[in-house]
């Protein structure tokens, strides 16, 4: 039973009663008859633009999507989007539909293209419902597999609970069309007939990765039809949106299960980046790592934290490895330098794909550093924290984290928990306040100069660095109190110890002129 929210039945009541027909369709439909709680809402009707405005005047309108047939109503404080049936919406050119089977069709898969209306309940044409489902023939053969094995359930309960969705992944379905072609065989005219599953994308190829996001952000699994049909049209990313393309691949790194789908299906994702090519089934000879290049990367991709510029920057790490790799004498590869091709190769693909400038810069940097030791003494460890500053330090950390624990099947291993330790220093490092920059020091140069003692900036800057150095291993020496006693008495050893330089140099000229007047004249004899 499908039970929606109050402003979302409000909406739809207010366009029923002027006369129009209205449904809820798309994610929303999709979300709700698995069990969860969408945030957003889409409503189509058969009014056109004009009788939507009309309908909703004495509610906040936004026209910020009217380009694309859009009409964006606030109930009740929920935004819900409404629309006219459309056909095809391209950019911002929309082709307006007559029926509702007509707009479920544009949606693209099965799952997506259902309606449903409190009055006329589920409308669903193309069987999205049961791709919600796993396949009957795989449940079969699942249970078949179980029996084999004799682990069969002992109650009836226990039976129901194991099988459904609960079992195995729901499919994500392209909607097809029947197409037919006559064929003239020993004479004869015959008709084939065929379901054509490629119309849905190369309407909008963003949709081969929105069908594999589906698998990154939750278990579903491409039907193999649907699978067949993405490979026969891998070539329309050439002419897809840049900006969907852009925003499918950032969700699907960011999934869950994005370390699986990228393996998975790699041999889709190279038609889209022909970089990754090279690197899978590529061995990296080294006892470093237990896995190949690709495999590496995904699982890299996986363990790390969910946060987009980290995510992309493990995903383009070690692309410059196969064009740096050099095997030594005993077999063992090494690929010096292969950071600053990851980065020149990452920046290909981020400027191909028209990403956000910022997002480019941020992730470019962490290929590139993305080896980089970080220090285990904390002294070291703050003045890469100065050097860097602290999100960037942060995010670098994480980086490593990441790569180091995809290297081996056993992912904590010492580096593993040298570089933890060392995001855990970080932490505390920044929470407790310690000192890791010069200006955190509890005096300035001015104070030392106006207390006389220093007598020139230069000495300040001297005097102030021989503090810091200090501070950076004892934090608690960070005290105007302590710094002024420590610079007093470094001022009264300086002036001890440049008192003895200028008696021992008195010293040694006394001692040079001695000498001078007891030595024999030289004669220099000049030349016949």
């Amino acid at each position: 039973m499908i039970i929606l929210p109050e402003q979302v039945t409000q909406a739809i009541g207010v366009l029923e009663k002027a006369g129009y027909d209205a449904y809820i369709v798309g994610d929303c439909v999709r979300e709700l008859l698995l069990g969860n709680n969408p945030q957003d809402y889409d409503i189509v009707t058969n009014a056109g633009i004009n009788d939507i405005l009309f309908a909703f005047r004495e509610y906040r309108i936004s026209d910020e999507g009217m380009k694309r047939g859009e009409v964006l109503v606030t109930v009740v404080g929920m935004i819900i989007q409404v629309s006219p049936y459309r056909r095809e919406v391209v950019g911002n050119r929309v082709m307006y539909a007559e029926d509702l089977e007509t707009d479920l069709f544009r949606r693209g898969f099965t799952m997506n293209a259902m309606a449903y209306s409190p009055r006329t309940g589920l409308v669903d044409p193309f069987g999205g419902r049961a791709s919600l489902r796993p396949d009957p023939a795989e449940v079969a053969a699942e249970e078949r597999e179980e029996e084999q094995e004799g682990l069969i359930p002992d109650s009836a309960a226990e039976i129901n609970h194991r099988t459904g969705v609960v079992r195995l992944p729901a499919r994500v379905i392209a909607i097809g069309e029947m197409q037919s072609r006559t064929v003239k065989e020993n004479g004869k005219s015959t008709t084939e007939s065929w379901y054509d599953m490629s119309r849905c994308f190369t309407s909008d190829p963003s949709r081969i990765l929105e069908a594999m996001r589906y698998c990154a952000e939750d278990e579903y699994v491409i039907e193999e039809k649907t699978l067949d049909a993405i490979r026969a049209n891998v070539s329309c990313f050439e002419y897809a949106e840049k900006d969907k393309l852009f925003s499918e691949l950032s969700r699907i790194v960011m999934g869950k299960y994005a370390a699986r789908v990228l393996e998975q299906y790699a041999d889709i994702l190279k038609s889209l980046l022909p970089e990754i090519e090279p690197c899978i089934g590529f061995d990296q000879h080294s006892i470093h790592h237990d896995f190949t290049v690709w495999t590496h990367i995904c699982k890299s991709v996986g363990y790390s934290v969910p946060e987009l510029s980290v995510r992309f920057a493990m995903l383009f790490h070690d692309l410059g490895k196969p064009d740096c790799c050099a095997i030594d004498a005993k077999g063992h590869g090494h690929y010096k330098g292969h950071g600053e091709r990851g980065r020149l190769l990452a920046e290909r693909i981020m400027r191909r794909l028209e990403f956000p400038h910022a997002l480019s810069e941020e992730i470019s940097w962490l290929v590139y550093y993305h080896d980089k030791e970080i220090p285990e003494e904390r002294p070291g460890l703050k003045r890469l924290l100065d050097s860097l500053g602290a999100e960037d330090l942060r995010r670098l950390i994480q980086c490593e984290i990441a790569d180091a624990r995809a290297k081996k099947t056993d992912t904590e291993t010492p580096d593993v928990q040298r570089l933890r330790a060392a995001s855990t220093a970080l932490k505390e490092i920044l929470e407790t306040g310690e000192c890791y920059n010069i200006r955190q020091l509890a005096i300035t140069p001015r104070e030392l100069i106006e207390r006389r003692l220093v007598n020139s900036d230069q000495e300040a800057e001297q005097l102030m660095n021989a503090l810091f150095e200090i501070v950076l291993d004892k934090p608690s020496f960070n005290n105007k109190l302590m710094l002024l006693d420590m610079a007093e008495k470094s001022k009264q050893r300086l002036d001890e110890i440049m008192a003895e330089r200028e008696r021992a140099a008195a010293e040694k000229r006394a001692a040079r002129a001695l000498n001078h007047r007891r030595g024999e004249p030289v004669y220099t004899r000049k030349k016949k």
